[in-house]
């Protein structure tokens, strides 16, 4: 299958929404220039994406990941009468409390109208699917497509004695303050937290936690490193605060890696995550944004050895049974209309 890429753009530093220090009070000018810079974007990787697509020739399926892609993939699928299958991992324009004017308006009405004339929608939790179905006034609920990594054979390590390790593995964002990392690192002294942030300056980073012994600063990995490198960690964390209804309805992608390396999890008690996560046993959860009671829920399991075993193996146990993207090929299959 031939594979082209397009060069990935860099964003200048103040036009980024969030980085440590969380959220910045910008002025609506800044804030309306971000959302020109990115509709400008989108404009360009349109083009680029049809361009290069056509150079590749016709297509039977076109599958578009966001909103991103879906200008490009519509007007490659109009080219080659093709199915069109649009995939929304989140709910695009609720990604930031304060997101820019202009830029939300233009997006919502053209992820509206494109999706709208997609073959098929789906994406990653029914939550989202309900959510996606009312606003982009959907006729039928997309379905629901888990995106988990695939099975990794190689058992996880048995957990050597000392200081439970957990780890946040992911990128930042408006939602998710790395400070709440540090905060819950000073309420739990006995475990020992590993950050590994992609996005991120490891040298601020570091410079931040400083005043923590118990923290280590790790670079980040490429993305078919993530699960072998949760290797040796017994805890993996999610820490989305409900800034936005995203956050809210938030299933991301590191909570499956961490069940696949065999890690229980934390995470914060939000409608997306908790009752998989308290309804299979899976892990703990806390107030979302209260990293103190975060800290203190990764204190009382550092003191329960044995209630950590059960979690871990539940946690590998159902990412073996269910929680993988082999499992999830069918239902994939089925809305690309391949035997």
């Amino acid at each position: 299958m031939p594979v082209a890429r397009l060069p990935r753009e860099r964003v200048a530093p103040g036009l980024r929404a969030a980085g440590l220090g969380g959220m910045k009070r910008e002025s609506p000018l800044v804030r309306e220039a971000r959302g020109l810079y990115r509709l400008l974007r989108l404009a360009r990787v349109t083009a680029g994406l049809y361009r290069t697509g056509r150079i590749l020739g016709r297509f039977d399926v076109v599958h578009a990941n966001d909103l991103d892609t879906l200008p490009s993939a519509w007007l490659l699928a109009r080219a080659s009468r093709a199915r069109l299958v649009y995939d929304a991992h989140e709910l695009y324009t609720e990604q930031e409390p304060d997101p820019p004017r202009l830029h939300r308006a233009v997006a919502s009405a053209l992820e509206r109208a494109l999706a709208r004339r997609a073959d098929a929608v789906l994406t990653v939790s029914e939550p989202i699917a309900e959510e996606l179905r009312r606003r982009l006034r959907l006729r039928e609920t997309p379905a629901a497509v888990l995106n988990a990594p695939e099975v990794e054979e190689t058992e996880p390590p048995p957990r050597v004695d000392g200081p439970l390790r957990a780890i946040y593995q992911g990128a930042m964002g408006p939602g998710r303050p790395l400070e709440d990392l540090l905060v819950a690192a000073e309420h739990a002294p006995e475990v020992r937290f590993t950050l590994r942030v992609a996005g991120a300056d490891p040298a601020a980073l570091r410079e931040a936690a400083a005043h923590l012994p118990n923290v280590e600063v790790a670079e980040p990995v490429p993305p078919d490193r993530l699960v072998e490198a949760l290797r040796g960690h017994d805890v993996g964390l999610v820490i989305n605060r409900p800034v936005t209804r995203n956050d809210e309805l938030v299933f991301p992608n590191k909570l499956f890696e961490y069940l696949m390396a065999g890690l229980a999890v934390a995470v914060p008690r939000l409608p997306g995550m908790t009752p998989l996560v308290e309804g299979e046993g899976l892990g703990v959860t806390y107030e979302p944004g209260r990293p103190d009671e975060l800290g203190r829920e990764l204190a009382a399991l550092a003191r329960d050895p044995e209630r950590l075993v059960r979690l871990r193996e539940a946690a590998r146990r159902r990412a073996l049974e269910r929680y993988n993207a082999e499992s999830q090929r069918d239902a994939l299959a089925k809305i690309w209309r391949v035997s």
